[in-house]
């Protein structure tokens, strides 16, 4: 931790620019959201930048206090994704202090104090601000969310506004929630659970994009897309074809769940090889073979897409599953 001028224990991690040289702190902070949250691009311009971050850790979640004391910017940015140390999930931000806008694609919403929003971090993104900030930033992972609300990308930057239903219990939540390091262990996921049911509470049902036909059509394609995603020459026409509708609509639908048609297919095809490389039926197969029956041509391609999803190289993960 001596890197980002911290300390660091199991519940709770601290950075500041304390102490920093001004003219290397943006670059300082860059460095203290890539090892605390994940791969930003960090712009502010004042030469009196000051900041502090303090992380806890929530059951399965990351909350991250941040205090900026001027206007700055924030950019996930696709090459950014592209190279993230850590697993992209979605982000939850509480505005305490200040007022900040978020753009992820044609979405746009601006915050004030007391105000919450859902961010998916697997997608590019921008926030904004042009004065000090106070903030509550709450890593979700995908699946984990995905058990409280069946379809979050379908809440991803419609902002739960200050009077509306139980918006009062998910900020108090958030506001109690590092109080986790005073905690017995086993209770750490009861707070967490406790952010979900409040954050739930507050969006609501959907009232997005998406019809119940729409969703049902989604399902069904992903069903599709995964019974299909074996064939290495597979495109959207195929799978549109086998659905009776467009290629046109078949994007329409998958961007309506801010997905797109490749993102799936190759998600759905490394989950395939990463439970061939677990199963022990298959330890006589090759990683050259897996790719294959995974639906990808080229092995050294295969070997770079795992990486980047996993985090090692197909063979080292069949070993550590071992």
């Amino acid at each position: 931790m001596a890197l980002f001028s911290g300390v660091g224990i199991l519940e709770k991690r601290y950075w500041t620019t304390g102490g920093i040289d001004p003219a290397a702190r943006v670059q300082f902070w860059n460095a203290v959201l890539l090892e605390s949250i994940n791969e930003l691009d960090f712009e502010a311009d004042d030469a009196e930048f000051e900041a502090e971050l303090e992380q806890h850790t929530v059951g399965p979640l990351k909350l991250n206090s941040v205090t900026i004391n001027t206007g700055h910017t924030v950019t996930r940015s696709c090459k950014g994704i592209s190279r993230s140390r850590n697993t992209p999930g979605f982000h939850l931000n509480y505005v305490k202090e200040g007022s900040f806008t978020v753009v992820q694609g044609r979405r746009e919403a601006t915050l004030v104090a007391g105000e919450c929003i859902l961010i998916d971090a697997r997608q590019p993104y921008r926030v904004f601000s042009s004065e000090r900030t106070k903030h509550i930033c709450l890593h979700l992972p995908v699946d984990w969310l995905q058990s409280w609300l069946p379809h979050p990308t379908e809440f991803v930057v419609r902002p739960i506004k200050r009077g509306m239903p139980w918006s009062g219990a998910l900020v108090a939540s958030l506001n109690d929630a590092h109080l986790i390091a005073d905690m017995p262990d086993g209770l750490h996921h009861l707070c967490a659970d406790q952010l979900a049911g409040a954050l739930a509470l507050a969006l609501g049902p959907c009232q997005g994009e998406s019809t119940a036909h729409g969703r049902k059509i989604y399902m069904r394609l992903m069903e599709v897309l995964t019974e299909m995603s074996h064939d290495p020459e597979l495109d959207a026409q195929k799978v549109a074809d086998a659905l009776s509708i467009s290629p046109r609509y078949l994007y329409k639908i998958l961007s309506s769940h801010n997905t797109t048609y490749s993102r799936e297919l190759v998600r759905i095809r490394l989950e395939r090889a990463a439970r061939m490389l677990k199963d022990r039926r298959f330890d006589d197969l090759s990683i050259a073979e897996i790719a294959w029956r995974s639906g990808f041509r080229d092995p050294s391609h295969f070997s770079k897409r795992f990486h980047m999803a996993y985090k090692m190289t197909p063979g080292a993960y069949r070993n550590a599953s071992r």
